[in-house]
C-alpha cells in the first residue's frame, strides 16, 4: 500500500476516533475526496465488517439537512448518522433546545414537533454508515452545476444478528 493511502487512512481513522469517539479500522478506501458541493468533500471507505461508510468534511459550515440531502444526491442511502462525540442525544437534544429557543413559552416539546429541528444541527464533519448504493456513486460538479457519475459501484449491508 503507497505511503499516502497509509496516511490518507490513519487521518481517517484519526478524525473518525476525534471527532465521533468511534474506534474503526480501515481497511479500504474506495473514493477519496469526492467533491459533493461547493464546499464540502466527501471520502467513502470501508470499515471494519466490511461495512461502508461516507466521511463529508465541509469549508463551510454543514448541518445534518445538507448531508442528509448530499447523501441522497449521491446515490447513497444511509443507515446512521453518526453523533459527533459519540452523543446519542446529539440531534434529539439540539432539535429540543432550538425548537424551545423559537417558542419560548414552551416549556417541553415532542420528538415529532422538534423533528425539523433537529436537522438544522451543525454537523461538520460529518460520518455516516451506508446501507446501500444504487448502482453508482455520483459527485457534484461545481463547473456544471450538476451530479455526475463519479463510479460504477453497487453496495447493501448485510445485517449480522
Amino acid at each position: 500500500m503507497p505511503y499516502y493511502e497509509v496516511a490518507e487512512i490513519n487521518e481517517l481513522e484519526r478524525i473518525c476516533r476525534d471527532s465521533f469517539a468511534t474506534n474503526l479500522t480501515i481497511e479500504n478506501i474506495l473514493i477519496s475526496n469526492l467533491s459533493t458541493s461547493r464546499g464540502s468533500r466527501t471520502t467513502i471507505f470501508e470499515a471494519d465488517r466490511h461495512e461502508l461508510y461516507a466521511l463529508c468534511v465541509g469549508s463551510q459550515p454543514l448541518v445534518l439537512a445538507d448531508v442528509t440531502r448530499i447523501m441522497m444526491s449521491m446515490g447513497i442511502e444511509a443507515e446512521d448518522y453518526l453523533p459527533p462525540a459519540g452523543d446519542k442525544d446529539y440531534f434529539k437534544a439540539f432539535g429540543r433546545q432550538a425548537f424551545l429557543d423559537i417558542y419560548p413559552g414552551r416549556k417541553a416539546a415532542t420528538d415529532q414537533e422538534t423533528t425539523f429541528y433537529q436537522t438544522l444541527a451543525p454537523y461538520s464533519p460529518a460520518l455516516v454508515r451506508i446501507a446501500k448504493v444504487r448502482g453508482e456513486i455520483r459527485e457534484y460538479a461545481p463547473s456544471m452545476r450538476e451530479w455526475q457519475s463519479a463510479k460504477t459501484f453497487s453496495y447493501a449491508r448485510v445485517r449480522v444478528q
